[in-house]
């Protein structure tokens, strides 16, 4: 498992100087569930995330450009409404690429998943 890449000390200081103290939701883009021109709630202890715009596990980097500063309440929709969503797809992709899949059984003998029909009778043929 690939570990989740942080932001720096640095990074989150630019960040919440960037935000003047106020929920950055407006920079995330394509959630419907949060208010469009952002939801302006204060920030303080105990109510500031360091979120990635672009999730970690698909790929968003640790940046400042790929940085919000949200509220408790905007920092839950985003990861439960688009966050566990996209990681997952991710994951699935990339066990597909590298041939993880689901396991399969091999096929019932005269189903039509095998090259041979089969007769009430006991005798077989190729499918035609």
């Amino acid at each position: 498992m690939i570990p989740r890449r942080e932001f720096s000390k640095p990074t989150k200081r630019q960040a919440h100087d960037r935000s003047g103290g106020v929920c950055e939701c407006y920079r995330l883009r394509g959630i419907p569930e949060l208010i469009p021109g952002g939801c302006g709630q204060k920030l303080g202890p105990g109510n500031t995330f360091y979120e990635h715009i672009d999730p970690d596990g698909a790929g968003g980097a640790p940046t400042l450009d790929n940085c919000a500063v949200l509220s408790k309440t905007c920092w839950r929709i985003k990861t439960d409404s688009y966050d566990q969503r996209v990681v997952a797809k991710a994951k699935r992709q990339r066990d597909r690429d590298i041939g993880i899949g689901r396991r399969t059984s091999a096929p019932v003998p005269g189903s039509r998943n095998t090259p041979y029909l089969k007769h009430v009778d006991g005798r077989t043929e190729w499918r035609t």
